[in-house]
């Protein structure tokens, strides 16, 4: 297993995998972004990846506000490689650069997603407002902030 930044080659791979990691949420099926998106991200945002086997397994990605600091976006592990500890290091990785170290950082998050709540609380995140019908009617989000170390 190796953690390491993304690069453009990448994108299709990590686009591939985001359209299948989700659909075991409910409405996963909007969670996916594009191709045309990643590719923007891997060049714009920070990405870390997961490689198991030579294959992308997952994938960590936050980028620049204009009015926040950083978005958390996305941590994702394929099915098979979750509960290794995968989601915790790509996270670590990502939060360990110093871009995001010395910039506020939030993130949402299915507040019933109680794996991700506690990880996300270890990294210093704090709970905020729950925002109802955040994407549709039947989708809240908690918002959890972190403030810039410095």
């Amino acid at each position: 297993m190796t953690i390491e930044k993304a690069h453009r080659k990448d994108y299709l791979e990590i686009a591939a995998l985001d359209r299948i990691v989700w659909l075991d949420y409910p409405n996963g099926e909007n969670i996916a972004d594009g191709e045309h998106t990643w590719r923007h991200w891997i060049e714009d945002a920070i990405v870390r990846i997961w490689r198991q086997d030579g294959r992308i397994a997952g994938v960590a990605l936050a980028f620049p506000t204009i009015a926040r600091g950083f978005c958390l976006h996305k941590v994702f592990v394929e099915q098979s490689a979750r509960g290794q500890g995968a989601g915790r290091q790509l996270l670590q990785r990502l939060l360990d650069d110093p871009q995001l170290k010395s910039a506020p950082c939030y993130l949402t998050v299915n507040p019933a997603n109680h794996t991700a709540l506690a990880l996300y609380r270890e990294f210093g995140f704090e709970a905020g407002e729950v925002v109802q019908g955040y994407y549709r009617q039947n989708e809240p989000r908690l918002e959890m902030w972190r403030k810039a170390k410095t």
